[in-house]
C-alpha cells in the first residue's frame, strides 16, 4: 500500500501490536507473516507514522485523515482472487479464527 499523503514512514508490525495484540497475533500465525518477505499491517493499512498515536487512532476520521487505510474487496481481490465477500472482510477485520 502506498502512502496516502507525503512524509508517512513504515513504523513495523511490531508497534501495531502494541496496542492491536489480538490482531497482532492473528497476523503473525497466519499466511500474511509466513510470506517471504511477510506482507504486514502496513502493506493494507498504509505507513502508519503519522496514525500511530493513541489520540488519533481513538478517533476513526482523525486516523484515516493522517493516512491510515482501510481496505475495501477491491484492494483485497488484487491478491485475493476468490472469495472475497462481506464474510471474507469481516472475518479478516475482526481477526477471527
Amino acid at each position: 500500500m502506498a502512502a496516502t499523503k507525503p512524509g508517512l514512514e513504515r513504523i513495523g508490525a511490531e508497534a501495531c501490536g502494541d496496542c492491536h495484540g489480538v490482531q497482532f497475533d492473528s497476523w503473525a500465525g497466519g499466511a500474511h507473516a509466513k510470506r517471504k518477505p511477510p506482507l504486514d499491517c502496513e502493506h493494507c493499512h498504509g505507513p502508519g507514522s503519522e496514525y500511530e498515536s493513541k489520540s488519533v487512532m481513538k478517533d476513526p476520521a482523525k486516523a484515516k485523515a493522517a493516512g491510515l487505510v482501510m481496505p475495501d474487496k477491491a484492494f483485497c481481490a488484487k491478491c485475493h482472487k476468490s472469495g472475497v465477500d462481506d464474510a471474507f472482510m469481516k472475518k479478516a477485520h475482526e481477526h477471527e479464527g
